[in-house]
């Protein structure tokens, strides 16, 4: 994969990766975390909000290079789909699961949380296949 070909994979993935976010977080979820804003939740607008983005792209900074040295089987959405997988594994179960270990979260708002991640990170993985155009079979070395 060429260096301009990675970075826009990145720029793609991490776009779709904030509308889901929000899609998921702001909207879909919104009601759930109404009790916990001021509590458990920042209520002050700004805060460290302009943060996410900044976890997000490393996440997906990360995962399109785990992408350009695997090996995935499969054609180009299973390959996406075990990506996503990966990503989910990797990144948003252990958070949840963290948090979850940590706070007062409600057990349903917990499961809710991971399994609409879990989409997300599907969502994601399609993506960084779809638009990184890599299409080997043999993997590239880890360091080089």
């Amino acid at each position: 994969m060429t260096n301009k070909r990675l970075a826009a994979t990145v720029v793609v993935a991490l776009v779709v990766s904030e509308i889901l976010a929000t899609v998921v977080h702001g909207f879909v979820l919104a009601s759930d975390y109404g009790p916990f804003y001021g509590r458990l939740l920042r209520s002050e607008p700004g805060a460290p909000m302009l943060l996410l983005p900044v976890a997000h792209l490393s996440f997906i900074a990360a995962l399109v290079w785990v992408f350009s040295r695997v090996d995935l089987q499969g054609g180009a959405l299973a390959q996406g789909l075990k990506l996503g997988v990966i990503g989910w594994l990797m990144g948003q179960a252990p958070l949840w699961l963290l948090w979850y270990a940590e706070q007062p979260w409600p057990g349903t708002l917990v499961l809710k949380q991971l399994l609409l991640e879990l989409i997300s990170s599907l969502i994601v993985g399609t993506t960084i296949v779809a638009v990184s155009g890599k299409r080997q079979l043999k993997p590239e070395p880890i360091f080089r």
